[in-house]
């Protein structure tokens, strides 16, 4: 990655982050959207919490720097911005990036997706963590009725 200490930033309630055109919180920051709890290379989104409309790196990152308890973008609302790619600053739908997510599952060999044909940015390639569909309940509704499920990934 190579970000300095100066690159980082935590942002905590009410301020957000002046380096992104969305409003976005979290616990030391990059300007890729890596942070204190997930800092690999692949670990450039940052998702859109339904109870504060902010974007935060992840939910770790949400419980640290909100004053009220995380909720997941709500599933009637898949069709707005709800996923920021650090890497180029595109804003991808809820249905968008779930939907690469779910593909890439079904045709791995796909290179719709990006680089690596799933859990990549469908504008510029950047590889997006895998592992994060293991708690994408966390982040969106996953189920009409709003209960938590198919969380594991497996």
């Amino acid at each position: 990655m190579g970000t300095t200490p100066t690159d980082r930033r935590t942002t905590t309630a009410p301020a957000t982050d002046d380096r992104f055109a969305v409003p976005l919180r979290g616990v030391a920051g990059d300007p890729e959207t890596r942070c204190a709890h997930w800092d690999d290379p692949v670990d450039v989104v940052a998702l859109r919490f339904g109870c504060c409309e902010t974007y935060y790196p992840c939910d770790a990152c949400h419980d640290a720097t909100a004053d009220h308890e995380a909720e997941p973008w709500p599933r009637d609302r898949f069709d707005e911005p709800a996923v920021l790619c650090g890497a180029c600053g595109a804003t991808l739908t809820a249905g968008e990036y779930l939907d690469g997510d779910e593909e890439g599952q079904r045709a791995p060999e796909s290179e719709e997706h990006g680089s690596s044909g799933d859990d990549a940015c469908p504008c510029c390639g950047a590889d997006f963590n895998p592992g994060c569909r293991k708690h994408r309940d966390r982040y969106f509704e996953t189920s009409a009725s709003g209960e938590k499920g198919e969380s594991d990934g497996s």
